[in-house]
C-alpha cells in the first residue's frame, strides 16, 4: 500500500507538471494578470536518472494503467472492457462538451499547454529567431490590448469596414445605405486578397492549380434563434448597434446564412472538381470566376493557369439564393463574416483567447518550436528504432506465403512502396521561418493592427490545421507523426517497457503503412480481386459485432479495419523479433510494478488502452450507426483475429475474443 500511495502521488505530480507549475515569466510590458498556466517546467524524468526516481517513473505508468481497467472483468469475454473499462469514470463526457473523451484529448490538452508555456517565455533579442519573436509581440500585444478604450476598439473596427465598403447596419439615422454601390463578388474578392478569408467563394492554390468554389461548408444550426441572438449581441457590444436593429439584423444575416448553408455539400477539396473554361461561366451580372481570381491575385491570369470549380453546380445555386436576397442583407453577412475575426472579447478570458489566436495564426511555427525542445536525439532515436522494426515485419508479411494470392508483378509493387515509404516528424523543420516573418513589422499593444497585418501577410496561404494523429501522405510517400506525440511519459518514457511503445507507437505507425498499399494503381484485376474477397470477409464479420445493443451496419467502407488488424500482427511481430534480439537480461524491465501482466499482455494492454473513450447518450447512439468502425470494436475486432492473443491470455475457443471465422489479408510468421 505504501508503494501505490509513492505512485498516486507521483501520478497526480506529473499530471500536474504536464499541465505547468512554477512561478510565470512576464513578457516584456506584459500586464500583471493571473497565469493559469504557468511557464517553468521541471519534468522529473528529465532531470534525474537515480533508480529512485526510474522506480517512481514505473509505479506512476502502472498506476496510470490500472486506473482505466476493470480488471475483474473477463479479458477474454471483452479485452475493451477489461482495459478501459474505468475510462468513462475518470475522463467522463458531458452533455455539452466534451461529447467525447478520448486519449488524444489528452494528449493534446497537454500540448497546448506546453505551447502556451513556450509564448509566454520572455521575448529574448540575443536567443529568440525572429519568427518567435514576432509570435511573442503578438501574444504580448493582444493581453494588452484590454486596456485599450472601447471608442478606440469601434473606430478601428469601422475603419477595417471602410477598406471595403460600407455596412448597411452601421449607416448613421436617416442616411441611406447605396445599395447600387455594393458588389458582392468584387468585395469578398478584396477581403480574400487582404486577408484571406473565404466568404461565400473559396479561393485556394495548390501546386500548378487554382480552386474556386463552394467555401467550406456550412452546417446548419439546430438552434437559430441562439444563433441569431448571439450574432445581435456581438452587433450591440462590438458596433454599438441599437439593440432593436441588431435584432432585426441577425435574423436576417442567420436567415440568409440558412438557405447558404442548404445548397453546400461535404466536399474535400480537390476532389470532383471540374476545369473551368475561361469567360465560359458568367453566373452573376456578368462577372465570372477568372474576374473573381484575377481580383483575388492583382493580376490578370496566364494562359497556362487553370481554374478548377470546387463542387461543380454551388455557383449556379449561390447565383438564385443571392438573386432573391436583399442587397443589404447580403451585405450585411459578408461584412459579419469579416468582422467576426476582429472581435476582442473583454468579458471573457483574454488569456484564452490569446493564446487561441496565436495557435490559429503560427501553427506550424508552434510545433516547430515544441519539436525543438522536445525532438531531442535520444527520443528521434527511439521514434526510428521502432519504426524500422515495424516496416521491417511488415515486409515480412508480404514476402511469407500468406501473401502468395498476390500476383507477383503486384506483391513487387506493393514491397516496393513500403520500402520507399518514410517516416517524417511533422515539425516543419525543413521550414526556413526566418525568411517568412523578417518583414513582418508589428506594434507594440496595438493587437487589431498586428492581426490585420499578419492576416494579410498570410492572406494567400494555405492555412494549416495542427495535426494531431499520425497520418499517411500518399503524394510524398510519407508517414507523418505530429509533434505532439513527442511529448515525454505519454506513449513512452525511456523508463517504460517496450512493450507500451510498441503497442501503442508500433501499431499507429503500422496502421499508416497499411494505408499506403490501398493505391489501386499498384493492383492488378486478379490480385484485386483476391483482396475483394478478403475484403468481403472483414465486412461480414464486423456486421455481427455489436455496441450498445445496436449492430454495426455492414459497410463495403473496411480499409480501416483491415488496416487496424494488419497492424496489431505487424507490430506485435516487430516486439517479439526485438526481444529475441536483445539480452536476456532485459526482459526484466519489460513489466511495470503492481500491474501483474507479463510482457506480451502488457503490449495488448497498451494497444487497447490507446483507443479508450467515452461518449455521452446521444453521441453514443449516432456512434452505434456509424459507417467507421467505433473505437471499442476497433479493439475487439482486430483482436478476436489474432491467434497470438487468444493463446497469450490463454483464451478458450469458445472466448467472445476467440473468432472462429479468422478474417486477414496477410498474416506475419510468428514462429
Amino acid at each position: 500500500m505504501e508503494n501505490f500511495g509513492i505512485a498516486s502521488a507521483l501520478l497526480r505530480l506529473l499530471l500536474l507538471q504536464l499541465v505547468g507549475s512554477g512561478r510565470g515569466h512576464l513578457l516584456t510590458g506584459q500586464p500583471a494578470i493571473d497565469l493559469r498556466i504557468q511557464a517553468r517546467e521541471q519534468l522529473i524524468s528529465q532531470s534525474n536518472d537515480s533508480v529512485y526516481v526510474q522506480r517512481l517513473m514505473r509505479l506512476s505508468k502502472s498506476a496510470e494503467m490500472r486506473s482505466y481497467m476493470q480488471q475483474d472483468a473477463d479479458a477474454c469475454d471483452n479485452f475493451y472492457d477489461y482495459s478501459c473499462g474505468n475510462w468513462p469514470q475518470i475522463n467522463p463526457a458531458n452533455d455539452a462538451y466534451p461529447r467525447e473523451t478520448n486519449f488524444e484529448q489528452l494528449l493534446v490538452k497537454a500540448y497546448r499547454h506546453k505551447q502556451q508555456r513556450l509564448m509566454e517565455q520572455p521575448a529574448n533579442e540575443e536567443v529568440d529567431e525572429v519568427a518567435v519573436l514576432r509570435l511573442k509581440e503578438f501574444y504580448a500585444s493582444c493581453l494588452l490590448y484590454r486596456q485599450a478604450s472601447e471608442d478606440l476598439y469601434r473606430v478601428q473596427l469601422q475603419e477595417i469596414v471602410a477598406e471595403f465598403g460600407r455596412m448597411p447596419v452601421l449607416s448613421l439615422p436617416g442616411q441611406e445605405w447605396p445599395a447600387e454601390e455594393f458588389d458582392w463578388q468584387d468585395t469578398v474578392a478584396r477581403i480574400k486578397r487582404q486577408y484571406g478569408f473565404n466568404i461565400l467563394l473559396l479561393f485556394q492554390q495548390s501546386a500548378d492549380r487554382i480552386y474556386v468554389g463552394q467555401p467550406k461548408q456550412i452546417l446548419p444550426e439546430g438552434n437559430r434563434k441562439a444563433v441569431a441572438d448571439d450574432i445581435a449581441r456581438h452587433l450591440e457590444r462590438h458596433l454599438g448597434v441599437d439593440p432593436n436593429l441588431a435584432v432585426t439584423t441577425a435574423r436576417e444575416i442567420t436567415q440568409f446564412e440558412h438557405q447558404l448553408a442548404a445548397v453546400m455539400v461535404d466536399r474535400r477539396v480537390g476532389v470532383m472538381s471540374k476545369l473551368h473554361i475561361t469567360n465560359d461561366m458568367d453566373y452573376v451580372d456578368g462577372a465570372n470566376l477568372t474576374q473573381y481570381v484575377e481580383t483575388v491575385l492583382g493580376r490578370e491570369l496566364e494562359a497556362n493557369e487553370l481554374l478548377y470549380e470546387h463542387v461543380p453546380g454551388y455557383l449556379n445555386k449561390l447565383d438564385d439564393l443571392v438573386a432573391v436576397t436583399p442587397p443589404h442583407v447580403l451585405a450585411n453577412y459578408v461584412f459579419n463574416e469579416l468582422l467576426k475575426h476582429f472581435y476582442y472579447e473583454r468579458t471573457e478570458s483574454v488569456l484564452e483567447q490569446c493564446v487561441s489566436r496565436v495557435r490559429d495564426l503560427f501553427a506550424e511555427l508552434l510545433d516547430n518550436m515544441v519539436f525543438k525542445q522536445y525532438g531531442d536525439e535520444g527520443t528521434l532515436k527511439d521514434i526510428d528504432a521502432v519504426w524500422q522494426q515495424v516496416q521491417r515485419s511488415f515486409r515480412g508479411a508480404l514476402q511469407n506465403s500468406s501473401a502468395d494470392w498476390l500476383v507477383p508483378e503486384t506483391r513487387e509493387k506493393l514491397l516496393e512502396q513500403l520500402y520507399t515509404t518514410s517516416l517524417v516528424i511533422n515539425g516543419y523543420a525543413d521550414v526556413n521561418f526566418t525568411q517568412r516573418y523578417e518583414e513582418l513589422q508589428l506594434k507594440p499593444r496595438d493587437y487589431l493592427h498586428n492581426l490585420r497585418t499578419i492576416l494579410h501577410h498570410q492572406s494567400l496561404m494555405v492555412k494549416v490545421k495542427a495535426q494531431t494523429s499520425v497520418t499517411y501522405d500518399p503524394v510524398g510517400k510519407r508517414v507523418l507523426l505530429p509533434v505532439t506525440l513527442l511529448q515525454p511519459n505519454f506513449l513512452w518514457s525511456r523508463y517504460y517497457p517496450k512493450a507500451v511503445r510498441y503497442g501503442s507507437l508500433g501499431t499507429l505507425l503500422a496502421q499508416q503503412l497499411a494505408h499506403s498499399l490501398e493505391d489501386a494503381s499498384k493492383w492488378d484485376a486478379k490480385s484485386f480481386a483476391e483482396y475483394s474477397k478478403r475484403k468481403s470477409c472483414f465486412k461480414e464479420q464486423y456486421g455481427r459485432l455489436r455496441l450498445n445493443g445496436h449492430y454495426l451496419p455492414e459497410s463495403d467502407l473496411q480499409a480501416e479495419n483491415i488496416a487496424d488488424n494488419l497492424a496489431i500482427q505487424v507490430a506485435y511481430h516487430a516486439y517479439r523479433r526485438l526481444l529475441a534480439e536483445l539480452d536476456p537480461s532485459f526482459l526484466g524491465s519489460e513489466s511495470l510494478p503492481q500491474l501483474n501482466l507479463g510482457s506480451r499482455r502488457l503490449f495488448f494492454l497498451s494497444f487497447a488502452q490507446l483507443w479508450c473513450n467515452d461518449a455521452n447518450e446521444q453521441f453514443r447512439d449516432k456512434q452505434s450507426l456509424f459507417l467507421g468502425t467505433p473505437n471499442a470494436l476497433r479493439v475487439l475486432g482486430a483482436l478476436s483475429n489474432f491467434k497470438a492473443f487468444g493463446r497469450d491470455f490463454n483464451c478458450g475457443s469458445a472466448s467472445r475474443m476467440t473468432s472462429s471465422q479468422k478474417c486477414q489479408l496477410f498474416t506475419v510468421n510468428l514462429d
